[in-house]
């Protein structure tokens, strides 16, 4: 049972950065392993491109090729020794029965010297049924632009340059107006500017209609995050923006200077709401700008809820700190936050958590009962090293921290060797994927020091009991053809 952020178009901002222009080949060498800590075996050699699969009325976010298994996609930044030299590559690793098949990797290079990738968005931009990638991409604030990755039943094809207008960085994709096509935001810079991309889009990336939005406070900030969902039920989607600045310490906010702010969809476009803008403040906003939400359906019934990684109070001198926490604003057909109360998760450690507790929110049902479940990061723990969290459907529906399970890079059954000086970063990369189609989420670990700094890919499947260390899948960035280390 899969719980997406909204219907298929209906998608959150994606959580790892892509490229363009495109280069497709297979992978030989190093592949993955299913047991034993110290020995990776190799891949499955006889496999290439993914099988055929079908289109659908609701395709599965994280299937490109629609054969029922996830498949993973992230960027790839490989440096040179000194760090004078650096190369991004998107990469896609298609899912099948065995899990990710390092055989498959589809590899994409930026496209011209200096570019790299600004977002990338999973939706099915022009309606045949596939999901495919969106990436935008730029240098710095200049040549912005965005390419395309179409889904297909064989898995997705060269990347495109989309024909937007002049200037256009998409930051999310989601049904805004309600008509059952994929819009596109951008959310402008500088302070200035903001526009949306109406569709349906025909493959050049060509917009029904195009509005002209204000998003940047007067011009004084624009939008580093945006999150979509259906919160309310309406078909129509909603966006949070989040802002990174200190009003307090910056003399040049404008009175009205706002961390977050909350959009609803309409046929003419966005229209701000923001009575339920202090709430989402409080929970993400920290001292160092606000973290990054996201959406999905946390309690199962049906609406999108929004995830808001927080930073709980500091506690009193002669106590522990206060530690980090993920508060849930449920969904309800009468609006975000007006229906069932709000979880604030603390998990079992509570106040000794630390503060970054609750990173990176992704929902899925990893354990196979029915009942969606939550995974989160905590970047911070033991000297960076890194944990991830599963917090467990409850039988009332919502998540919590009663049976949670944590996973680091010390966990017993992991297969591969962690970098034994800490700083592993061992982090989960949303969204949850069923990679091997077993109906059970899998989280996908990236974990830049392991294999004495090669670097390794780590799929935690989902099983009856959550995530079992024994039957983790390890790939490693060279098995992909992008080893973190240029030459």
């Amino acid at each position: 049972m899969r719980f997406p952020s909204g219907s298929r178009r209906l998608l959150p901002v994606a959580v790892a950065l892509l490229t363009g222009g495109c280069l497709l080949a297979g992978c030989n060498g190093e592949g993955s392993t299913t047991a034993g800590r110290k020995t990776p075996s190799t891949g499955n050699p006889s496999a290439g491109r993914p099988s055929a699969g079908k289109p659908s009325e609701d395709p599965r976010p994280g299937d490109f090729n629609g054969d029922g298994h996830d498949d993973f996609a992230t960027v790839v930044t490989s440096r040179s020794k000194d760090g004078s030299r650096a190369a991004e590559k998107l990469v896609v690793v298609y899912g099948s029965a065995g899990g990710l098949d390092p055989a498959s990797a589809q590899r994409t290079a930026p496209g011209g010297k200096g570019l790299s990738f600004t977002s990338v968005l999973r939706t099915d931009l022009d309606g045949d049924g596939f999901t495919d990638l969106v990436a935008g991409r730029g240098e710095g604030d200049t040549r912005p632009g965005a390419l395309a990755l179409f889904g297909g039943a064989r898995g997705l094809a060269a990347a495109t340059e989309l024909a937007l207008p002049a200037g256009f960085r998409p930051l999310a994709a989601a049904d805004f107006d309600g008509d059952g096509a994929t819009d596109l935001l951008d959310g402008g810079r500088g302070g200035s500017g903001g526009v949306l991309l109406l569709g349906p889009f025909d493959r050049a990336g060509t917009p029904e209609r195009q509005i002209a939005l204000e998003l940047g406070q007067q011009g004084y900030a624009s939008p580093v995050s945006a999150t979509t969902g259906d919160f309310d039920a309406d078909g129509k989607a909603e966006v949070v923006l989040t802002y990174a600045f200190d009003a307090e310490e910056d003399e040049s906010a404008p009175e009205d200077a706002h961390l977050v702010a909350h959009y609803e969809g309409g046929p003419d476009g966005l229209v701000r709401e923001p009575a339920r803008e202090p709430a989402i403040s409080e929970a993400v906003g920290t001292s160092d700008g606000p973290r990054t939400p996201a959406a999905g359906d946390a309690d199962g019934d049906g609406i999108d809820d929004l995830l808001l990684p927080t930073q709980l109070e500091v506690a009193p001198a002669d106590m522990p700190a206060a530690g980090g926490a993920l508060t849930v604003l449920y969904g309800a057909e009468s609006g975000l936050g007006g229906g069932r109360e709000k979880s604030v998760i603390e998990g079992a450690d509570g106040a000794k958590r630390r503060t970054d507790f609750g990173s990176s929110p992704a929902v899925g049902d990893v354990d196979g009962d029915g009942r969606p479940d939550v995974v989160v990061n905590t970047p911070g723990f033991r000297r960076h090293d890194g944990r991830v969290t599963l917090l467990r459907g409850g039988s009332g529906g919502v998540p919590s921290a009663d049976g949670e399970q944590t996973v680091d890079a010390e966990t017993d059954g992991l297969p591969g060797t962690p970098n034994p000086h800490r700083w592993n970063a061992f982090d989960h990369r949303p969204p949850l994927l069923d990679v091997d189609g077993d109906a059970h989420a899998d989280a996908v670990v990236f974990a830049p020091l392991y294999e004495k700094r090669r670097g390794a890919f780590l799929v935690l499947r989902g099983t009856p009991k959550g995530f079992t260390p024994e039957q983790t899948q390890l790939l490693t960035p060279t098995a992909l053809g992008v080893p973190l280390h240029l030459p």
